[in-house]
């Protein structure tokens, strides 16, 4: 085997010297590192000092993104209905997207028809008439006929459907499934329960809140009442499970919240009642001046009121969600025609002029549309929103 002859020794070096050279390797690394926290952090920074402006900046104008034409009659309503538009008239009703194009649609004859929306499921009736069409994402589910003229609508997430039927001398509450079939009935008589003003059935179908008026010694009282048509109530009488007399106040509407939240809105602020098969009375807020007008969210409810505050803005837009809590407080002048919730947003606008909140209170967008606005809601994607003129719909970037 050949023998390795070693040329010349290394030395060692210095055991100072190779702790020297080991700290300044650490301090070599250790910089670097810092170098690259800093500027991530750098860009950081500045990413998120663009997010933050882009959020809170007011805009003034918009680009038209995309665009569709329209020829609708001249009484035609629109509602928003999963990321889609439904058109509604007295000759019938459609589902389309935004190029205009028809998922599903179906003709009628009616006077005055009214909607209601849950989820997927959606009721269009004749307001004292006697149809009723029940639809879901296929199109159309079931046709009911009554013998009563139909005075209110609600349809739970499932399609079962609440009607108030009423005549000169006595009121129904009727409830049918997706197939048209009565499910139950309640009769009101004028001189023992009052006058139904408001209904709203649960997403879930099961549970239906009324709102009464009753006049007594010439004071006109509300009163509450809760069925359940579930397992629960069959242990009660006539399935009601709750009820509640508010004395010398008018409840004029209610609104279930999903399938366990309800809100009665009276002519003084707004009474939350939260309970999976026995609602209870959880939260109140109560308004100061004038209730002007009322709108939904998911789990909210706005009022607009007669302006109080210091600016000396005509009014005030409240919304409070399901623990009585005001989350939003803004003012304005906007002499508006509609107002709504709509992916968070809050949108005032009336033919013309618009303003547009986040769900912070920041003024996203004030300015005017050119052409007659019909509806507003906010569309997929930041700062995108759907326009629905009287002859077009457009989808627009606010810039």
């Amino acid at each position: 085997m050949a023998k390795i002859t070693k040329l010349y020794e290394t030395p060692d070096p210095p055991e100072q010297d190779l702790k020297d050279y080991k700290a300044k390797l650490f301090r070599h690394k250790a910089g670097q590192g810092a170098r690259r926290l800093l500027y991530v952090g750098v860009v950081l920074g500045i990413v998120l000092g663009m997010w933050l402006f882009a959020r809170n900046k007011t805009y003034a104008g918009y680009e038209v993104t995309a665009s569709a034409e329209r020829a609708d009659t001249l009484n035609t309503q629109y509602a928003e209905y999963n990321g889609k538009i439904l058109k509604y008239s007295r000759d019938g009703i459609s589902c389309v997207n935004l190029r205009n194009e028809a998922f599903w649609s179906q003709t009628y004859n009616m006077q005055t028809p009214i909607l209601d929306v849950c989820q997927n499921a959606v009721v269009v009736a004749d307001y004292e008439g006697n149809e009723a069409y029940v639809f879901n994402e296929q199109g159309l589910q079931t046709q009911i006929t009554t013998l009563l003229p139909i005075q209110q609508v609600s349809i739970s997430s499932q399609g079962v459907t609440a009607l108030l039927l009423s005549d000169s001398s006595m009121s129904w509450i009727c409830l049918y499934d997706l197939e048209g079939e009565k499910l139950t009935e309640a009769q009101c008589r004028l001189e023992e329960t009052g006058q139904p003003l408001s209904i709203s059935i649960s997403s879930d179908g099961i549970k239906l809140a009324v709102s009464y008026l009753q006049v007594q010694s010439g004071l006109a009282n509300s009163c509450l009442v809760f069925y359940n048509f579930g397992n629960v109530g069959g242990n009660f009488v006539d399935k009601i499970v709750a009820s509640a007399v508010y004395e010398n106040l008018i409840i004029p509407r209610v609104q279930y919240l999903g399938d366990s939240i309800c809100a009665a809105v009276s002519e003084q602020g707004v009474i939350f009642y939260e309970g999976k098969e026995i609602p209870e009375e959880k939260a109140a807020a109560e308004e100061e001046g004038e209730i002007r007008s009322v709108f939904f969210g998911e789990r909210s409810v706005g009022l607009v009121v007669d302006g109080t505050g210091e600016d000396s803005a005509r009014y005030e837009a409240h919304v409070y969600n399901a623990e009585g809590n005001r989350i939003l407080t803004r003012s304005t002048n906007l002499a508006y025609n509609n107002i709504k919730l709509s992916g968070g947003d809050l949108i005032l606008y009336n033919e013309n002029e618009c303003e547009i909140y986040t769900e912070r209170g920041t003024l996203r967008y004030t300015g005017t549309f050119d052409g007659a606005v019909a509806d507003i809601y906010k569309g997929s994607g930041f700062r995108r929103y759907i326009i629905v003129f009287s002859d077009r719909t457009e989808e627009i970037k606010l810039k």
